[in-house]
């Protein structure tokens, strides 16, 4: 099996970029967010951040903006909470220099009568797309599902959610979000009990995401969208064994049924599974660890298809004694690349921090991890090789035992590109975040 670097899976420009959009946020209904700002340039960079606010007293959906020095080869993590207060809001970040920065978004809560508290994480997207795919979501099992559409743009955007469920078809419907601002559509008030993706199409190009929620938000995840549909589609993060169960989640948004393909990379090599169909403008759901040889094992994940699909992951586990059960989800990618940019990461305050690295060529792929501080500092590097059809898994305690810093991964063959994601656990693994590396 081999793979290309052919394509970018949610802009049509690079995957790192100047400019950073996150449509999910909140400080209000007892949320914290913040986000982290990579700089991988050896010199000092500026980014100003803008934050759009749904609800404006004013009427003008920027509500603040400030600018932050990131220092060379750093992590800067930024909280909103000084600046905005406790509202609903999306976020701009731009470098002011015009360099390559990378960005995330974090945010903590602790539902009503839970032990401890959960997360989610997410990165962001370089650039607003007119359509928007998101293939996980449920407004039944116990669960709620937001669609976040951020309108960057100075007039209203017309869109509309259609909602692609597993039982019962499509269902459009139509919503407005005000210019400068950030619309959050409930899966539940709009279609009833579900499991269902969701197509986001707009007439204003915008930015979408997926929050959810169980068991009265013990328990969350959220992750940006994909912009189009790819016949290939990869999963770096995956596992079956430690207590985790692990769900693919395959949309289908074309008017004909797709026919797709799973091939599991794991510590012993890949393996691949029959074919089965997905029914046009619908949603597949598949428990990885009820499929053969796949019962106890960490994995990563390719998605092929006949025609173009998209594709995320959920994993759920029980945490410590008292937690209970906690997940976290991420859309996939549909390219490889040659450097990936992660720009949270913590091994202080009983975080710990994995960096998933999978191999999907025929041949050992060299790499290079390095670690930027918060702050700035001397990073960290070291080397390894990852096996063919493999998977790689990189705690960041065993080079940082304690502290804050940003991950950058390349490879050191570039005719070999690979896929990277990064998942951060905290409270006895009772809260736990992932999402996808932005690229080049």
């Amino acid at each position: 099996m081999d793979a290309d670097n052919s394509a970018i899976f949610y802009t049509a420009d690079a995957g790192a970029s100047p400019t950073w959009y996150l449509a999910e946020g909140t400080n209000a209904w007892d949320f914290y967010t913040y986000t982290t700002i990579e700089n991988p340039s050896d010199r000092e960079l500026h980014a100003r951040i803008m934050y759009m606010d749904p609800n404006p007293e004013t009427g003008a959906g920027r509500a603040f903006q400030r600018t932050v020095t990131l220092p060379p080869l750093s992590q800067t993590t930024i909280s909103s909470e000084p600046d905005i207060g406790e509202v609903d809001f999306s976020t701009r970040v731009e470098c002011l220099e015009g360099e390559t920065i990378a960005v995330d978004r974090t945010m903590y809560w602790t539902g009503e009568g839970a032990p401890c508290p959960e997360g989610h994480s997410s990165v962001a997207a370089t650039s607003p797309s007119k359509t928007w795919y998101l293939p996980e979501g449920s407004s039944t099992w116990g669960f709620e599902t937001w669609t976040l559409v951020q309108n960057p743009n100075g007039t209203d955007a017309d869109v509309t959610l259609t909602y692609m469920t597993e039982d019962e078809g499509p269902i459009a419907i139509q919503k407005t979000v005000p210019a400068y601002s950030r619309g959050s559509f409930d899966m539940g008030a709009d279609i009833g009990e579900h499991d269902s993706s969701v197509q986001v199409t707009s007439d204003l190009p915008v930015i979408a995401e997926r929050s959810q929620y169980r068991n009265g938000r013990r328990e969350g995840s959220c992750s940006v969208g994909a912009p189009a549909p790819a016949t290939d589609y990869y999963l770096a993060e995956g596992t079956t064994a430690w207590g985790f169960e692990t769900y693919l989640l395959v949309q289908n948004p074309n008017d004909s049924d797709a026919e797709v393909t799973l091939t599991f990379m794991t510590p012993d090599g890949p393996i691949g599974q029959d074919p089965f169909t997905i029914a046009a403008n619908s949603r597949k759901t598949v428990k990885v660890s009820e499929l053969e040889g796949l019962e106890n094992t960490d994995l990563s994940a390719r998605v092929h298809a006949d025609r173009p699909v998209v594709a995320e992951r959920s994993m759920y586990w029980n945490g410590g004694p008292d937690s209970g059960q906690a997940c976290h989800a991420s859309i996939g990618l549909s390219s490889t690349s040659n450097s990936f940019f992660l720009p949270d990461g913590q091994t202080s305050e009983g975080w710990q921090t994995w960096t998933l690295v999978a191999n999907p060529h025929d041949r050992a792929v060299p790499i290079e991890v390095t670690y930027l501080p918060q702050g700035g500092g001397e990073p960290v590097s070291f080397t390894d090789t990852i096996a063919a059809g493999s998977r790689a898994t990189y705690e960041m305690a065993d080079k940082i035992p304690e502290g804050r810093a940003s991950v950058l991964v390349r490879t050191l063959d570039i005719s070999l590109p690979v896929l990277v994601e990064r998942s951060m656990y905290s409270a006895d693994r009772g809260l736990g975040t992932d999402t996808i590396g932005a690229f080049e």
